[in-house]
């Protein structure tokens, strides 16, 4: 439609061209006198008035023009109706047909000007994504036709809709939602067997997420335990009324069990102090008497005094009452860090520090953590120049390996060594084995380890026949932030140290006082400790 307005406009402003030149063709001695005259009268020339427009007769096309379709684009369009139909569950392949096209041009001596995508393009807008091979088509036999595959009904659950949110809360409802709380297998079979859509029981991922983020979020309280084998409820709720039956029983039998030791507790002090009140002590026969140290020595002195007794007159000397023991203060020791716990240690916690530096594995620290240490605890050592090629020896010999980085100077080294003895600091290569000991981190290791290593270097504790010693100082060291537990419940998993512990030469060998000139001999002979071999048998190597 705009062309039509302006080719209407051109003929408009044509016609009144010619118009105009007709009417401008006066003589100009007219006008010369015409001019004067009004300038003589001082009267302005009046305006021309414009001459009427002419309307161009010129044939106006009201209709869209339309489009002539290119011969290629007419030609397939034509040997696609001739051969190809819409059909139900049935589809060609493009490929094969847009070949199979091509072929039908060069047979006819015609250019193809239709690129496979713009082939696809035509005929999908043409027949959409089902069709096939009409039956009198000469292609019918040669064009496979394949079947569309039957859409899949999968099963459309409501617990697919839910949020995971709602389930884990809802469970943990059903359970009783007790105080001591729900263990992750018992959540994981419950919703297995209620909403068996989710798959819990092959995804069992999905359940610990929900179950972490209400934890972060405050909905669900994680009462013991981490991860899979933590204890969960709903923060905040009461639990049902059964449990809550069953709880009140378990607590008032443990309140009676109490009572009873307590009871016990008071009648062997009663019984106690009677016989200390009485003047005669009930004396035990001579054989059933149990034989400590130094009793023929009072046995020989009660036989003395009862000779003397005999000759004054049988006369009983009175005991003197026994003196009270004084009470020993409670000094606070400090903290580990600033202690020798190795060599001395007053309690199993002061162990763990250096258990945890030994036990743990793989023995590996960085460049730089090696250099800081070998600067700050031998200054005498060039570390600048003798590192290097040190570093460089001890990879060849296999006492330690490098575990990343491209150059020497670079990356971090596992020590392999199956003997170290942290109290020889006789050449370069023992110091840097002391320098991966003390800077490896993290520091972690299994109970079973750490329990072993006490019972090995420290035999004096008596852990063996004694371990709820070892249970009591583990949960202390927790309760005191020194160690953290990072699997497992109690004490079947694994710890580590909650802070960096480096411990210089003196500490990490067990020696209280170690001088300057203890450094570069071999120093005090003592036990060496050995590295255990892994199940893969990765960090075995040659002695040092």
């Amino acid at each position: 439609m705009p062309s039509i307005k302006l080719k209407k406009k051109t003929q408009e402003y044509l016609a009144e061209k010619e118009r105009s030149k007709q009417l401008t063709k006066e003589p100009e001695e007219e006008k010369e006198t015409e001019i004067e005259k009004n300038k003589k009268k001082d009267v302005k020339p009046k305006k021309k008035e414009k001459p009427p427009v002419l309307e161009a007769e010129v044939p106006v096309i009201l209709e869209k023009r339309k489009r002539t379709v290119p011969p290629g684009e007419q030609q397939l369009t034509d040997w696609l109706t001739e051969h190809v139909e819409s059909r139900e569950g049935a589809s060609v392949s493009y490929q094969t047909l847009f070949e199979y096209f091509t072929d039908f041009c060069a047979q006819q001596n015609i250019p193809v000007t239709v690129d496979p995508s713009q082939f696809n393009r035509d005929v999908k807008d043409k027949f959409g994504k089902e069709f096939g091979i009409k039956e009198s088509s000469p292609y019918k036999g040669l064009i496979r036709e394949i079947k569309a595959k039957p859409k899949s009904t999968k099963p459309k659950a409501e617990s697919l809709t839910m949020k995971m949110r709602d389930i884990v809360e809802e469970i943990l409802k059903e359970t009783g939602n007790p105080t001591n709380g729900v263990r992750f297998p018992n959540i994981k079979v419950a919703t297995a067997n209620k909403y068996p859509a989710l798959q819990v029981d092959l995804q069992p991922h999905k359940l610990l997420q929900a179950l972490e983020r209400g934890v972060y979020y405050g909905r669900i309280e994680l009462v013991k335990g981490t991860g899979k084998c933590g204890f969960y409820r709903i923060f905040g709720a009461e639990p049902r009324e059964d449990i809550k039956e069953k709880e009140e029983k378990e607590k008032e039998k443990e309140k009676q069990k109490k009572e009873e030791k307590l009871q016990k507790k008071k009648e062997r002090k009663e019984s106690e102090k009677e016989n200390k009140e009485g003047d005669e002590e009930p004396v035990k026969p001579e054989e059933e008497t149990p034989k400590k140290k130094g009793t023929k020595r009072k046995l020989e002195e009660k036989g003395d005094d009862k000779k003397g007794d005999d000759k004054k007159g049988d006369v009983k000397k009175e005991e003197e009452p026994q003196k009270k023991k004084k009470k020993k203060r409670h000094i606070k020791k400090p903290k580990w860090e600033k202690t020798d716990p190795h060599s001395n240690p007053e309690k199993i916690d002061d162990t763990f520090p250096l258990a945890f530096t030994y036990c743990s594995e793989p023995k590996e620290a960085s460049f730089g953590k090696i250099k800081k240490y070998l600067v700050e605890n031998y200054p005498s050592v060039n570390a600048e120049t003798r590192l290097k090629p040190a570093i460089e020896k001890g990879i060849e010999k296999g006492i330690w390996e490098q575990s990343s980085g491209n150059s020497v100077g670079q990356g971090s080294y596992r020590l392999l060594l199956d003997d170290f003895d942290p109290e020889s600091s006789k050449t370069i290569d023992d110091m840097i084995c002391q320098a991966i000991v003390a800077s490896h981190e993290p520091k972690q290791s299994t109970v079973i380890r750490i329990k072993q290593y006490i019972m090995d270097y420290h035999p004096d504790f008596n852990i063996e026949s004694r371990p709820h010693k070892f249970k009591t100082a583990m949960e202390r060291a927790l309760k005191n932030g020194v160690i953290r537990q990072i699997t497992g419940i109690g004490m079947s998993g694994t710890f580590q140290l909650a802070k960096p512990f480096i411990p210089p030469p003196r500490t990490l060998a067990g020696v209280e006082d170690l001088t300057e000139e203890w450094i570069g001999d071999e120093g005090v002979s003592g036990e060496n400790y050995v590295v255990r071999k892994t199940k893969s048998g990765r960090y075995a190597g040659r002695q040092a």
